[in-house]
């Protein structure tokens, strides 16, 4: 009985990670949002493909609160695509917990003498990101703290 209910449980989640989009939102397990999070990292922050992340991963009516950004999936895409494949990201932390999910990481742009830690919130709805926070800070090339931000 055991083997038949993992069984069920995995086929369930290679469901979720070969789906071509995720919104409009379905329901889905703590599990199957972990799953559709770390998906969605690697497309966006790892392989830098944006437009392709935030089609199949973001609601057409995000609700972004970067005051350097607007709301809308159309929006998200016209301000990161031709920034995001500029910069390097490196994955500090990631987690989901309650429909929420999180990363801090480091983001390295080519010819900027600092670099910066980076913390993204998104919530979601089921399959979907509905909902986007960060927190940017700098660290400055000549920082007291050597252990500052990571």
């Amino acid at each position: 009985m055991k083997s038949a209910v993992f069984a069920q449980a995995v086929a369930s989640l290679l469901a979720f990670a070969s789906a071509a989009s995720y919104c409009p939102s379905r329901a889905a397990t703590d599990a199957e949002q972990l799953t559709i999070l770390n998906e969605f990292v690697d497309k966006f922050y790892v392989k830098h493909n944006v437009t392709q992340a935030l089609m199949d991963h973001i609601d057409v009516n995000y609700i972004e609160h970067d005051p350097n950004g607007l709301s809308g999936r159309q929006n998200a895409i016209n301000g990161l695509v031709n920034f995001i494949p500029l910069t390097n990201q490196t994955i500090m932390h990631k987690a989901m917990f309650n429909g929420v999910g999180w990363l801090h990481f480091r983001e390295d742009a080519p010819g900027s003498p600092y670099t910066n830690a980076i913390v993204d919130v998104f919530r979601f709805n089921g399959t979907c990101i509905m909902e986007h926070w960060d927190v940017s800070q700098p660290k400055m090339p000549n920082a007291t703290n050597p252990l500052a931000m990571w």
